[in-house]
Parts: structure tokens; C-alpha cells; sequence
């Protein structure tokens, strides 16, 4: 009996692993651009993710693969829910209820759960104070999930569509798909007529709906001081995953968290009297509708 009431008050986290730390993560909304969702499962202690000051608010967190789902950790910023639910889901779209309350009290909250699934949500409707939904951690513990990430190349080959591209005999067809094309030779640049302006922009269509976490841009001379990496479900309505007015050039690997089926570069200011051009750009996540490249020659 002694045992068996030992075991009762054992954490599940000293049987089953962290399933979601360093994964992607994806939000109804952030305050701004420094409480992304991914801040909420990177382990630090000292970031969070932020929502807007509404309800119903969201976050979710991609384990991978499918896992058997055991324990929830929560670590709420004053900004808590009052009512929440933590739900579970194999597609992102269908989901299952695995806890409710009504009375969230806010702090550090372990929650013993069952249930199974890819992704794992918070689900805010009711906040307990006038500002929005804010959690320092968001922990899944259980079996399963996969070990990969999200880092996989969703946008080579996959259609491109610009602002303006440049044909002419200093850049030959620098249309959008030089940028997703994976060739080192060939780039994208707005047009030498029309597009040596402000805005700019290139965006991919990734095919499907996609979790990104990382996008890499490869600039040539023609850089953007200014720009904003974007996702939009329809490439009508964009929400911006990352902005900088100090833009360095060069090769850049940026950690974003957003999900979306289109993907853009929104320049805003150039760095020189020229215009925009992207020797590559690639996003990586899970989801999409990816075409593997090629295998290097061996």
C-alpha cells in the first residue's frame, strides 16, 4: 500500500519525456512581434508568448508525430485564463478535449491528462483580467512525437509570385521560382524599369497549410534594410512572423513561428539605390505539400 500510494504522487515527467520543447508553435494572435508562440516551448524561463486582448485566444504546439499525452505544464504570466480547455488533435483541425476548468487560477499548473494526438492546444475563452492570454511555458510530456523537428524544406520548386522580376541582359529571367529553385546561380530581382521602388515583395504557395519554423534568405548586393516575413492563409490577409529595420544582408536563418499556405518578403526600405533580389528562399516547417530536391551526386 506504501508503494502504491508513492507512485500515485510521482510527476508524470519522471517516467515520460518532454515532448515539446524547440517544437513548432502556432498562435491565434501575439501582442507583437517579441511574444511569438514559439517563446512558450524554447525552455527559457524568462520569454513567453503573448495573445491579443480578446477572446478566444489559442496556442498549439506540433509534436511531430502522434503521441500518447500524459502530462500538460503551464507556466501563466499575470495574464491568465479563467476558463480554458487543453485539447488534442491528429490534424490540427479536429479537436479533443483532455481538461477543462472554469476556474483557472493563473501560476504554475501540472495537469494530469490522457488522450492522443499530433498537436496539443490551449484554448482560452474567458481571460481574468482585461489584458490578453500570456504563458511563460507550455510543456507536453508523454510517449511518442517525433524527434526531427519541424526543419524540413517546404518551398523548393514551389510556385513564386512578385511584386515585379527583372529580364533584361543584366539579370536573364530572374523571375520568383529562381528563388526557390535551390540553384546557387540563379536569383529573383524586382524589375530594373519598375521596381527599383518601395515596397517589394516575394511570396511562395507552399501547396497546403504549413507550420513554419525557420526561413532562410540568401540576399544579393540588392538587399532589404527593412522587411517583414509573412504568412496568409489566402495571399490576401497576411500576418507578419518577423520584422526588422536592420537588415544586414548576406545569408540570414531566421527561427519564426506562424502557420499559413503562403510565405513572403515584404521589403519596405532598400539598402541601396537598386532594388530587391533573393538569390534563395527557403522556408521549413511541417505541413505544406513539399517536393523533396534532388539527392547530391554522390
Amino acid at each position: 500500500m506504501i508503494t502504491m500510494s508513492l507512485m500515485a504522487v510521482l510527476p508524470a515527467s519522471a517516467a515520460d519525456p518532454l515532448l515539446s520543447q524547440g517544437k513548432p508553435a502556432t498562435a491565434s494572435s501575439t501582442e507583437n512581434v517579441a511574444f511569438p508562440a514559439s517563446a512558450a516551448v524554447d525552455g527559457n524561463a524568462g520569454t513567453r508568448w503573448s495573445s491579443a486582448f480578446s477572446d478566444p485566444q489559442w496556442i498549439q504546439v506540433d509534436l511531430g508525430a502522434p503521441a500518447s499525452i500524459s502530462q500538460v505544464q503551464l507556466t501563466w504570466e499575470a495574464a491568465y485564463a479563467t476558463a480554458f480547455q487543453v485539447q488534442a488533435s491528429a490534424n490540427g483541425t479536429s479537436w479533443t478535449n483532455l481538461y477543462s476548468t472554469t476556474t483557472g487560477t493563473g501560476g504554475d499548473q501540472t495537469l494530469t491528462v490522457s488522450g492522443s494526438g499530433r498537436y496539443v492546444r490551449v484554448l482560452g475563452t474567458q481571460r481574468a483580467t482585461q489584458y490578453g492570454y500570456s504563458l511563460w511555458e507550455f510543456k507536453v510530456y508523454g510517449t511518442g512525437g517525433g524527434t526531427g523537428g519541424g526543419d524540413r524544406l517546404l518551398s523548393y520548386n514551389k510556385p513564386g509570385v512578385a511584386s515585379t522580376s527583372q529580364h533584361d541582359g543584366n539579370c536573364w529571367e530572374c523571375t520568383p521560382a529562381r528563388a526557390f529553385d535551390l540553384d546557387p546561380a540563379s536569383r529573383w530581382a524586382t524589375s530594373s524599369t519598375t521596381g527599383w521602388v518601395d515596397p517589394g515583395w516575394i511570396y511562395v504557395d507552399l501547396g497546403a497549410t504549413a507550420q513554419i519554423s525557420k526561413v532562410v534568405l540568401q540576399w544579393d548586393p540588392a538587399y532589404a534594410r527593412s522587411y517583414q516575413l509573412q504568412v496568409s492563409g489566402d495571399a490576401a490577409n497576411w500576418t507578419t512572423i518577423y520584422s526588422t529595420t536592420t537588415g544586414p544582408g548576406f545569408k540570414q536563418t531566421l527561427n519564426v513561428s506562424g502557420s499559413g499556405r503562403y510565405v513572403r518578403m515584404y521589403g519596405t526600405q532598400r539598402a541601396t539605390p537598386y532594388g530587391y533580389s533573393l538569390w534563395e528562399f527557403q522556408v521549413y516547417g511541417t505541413g505544406g505539400n513539399p517536393t523533396d530536391p534532388p539527392a547530391p551526386p554522390k
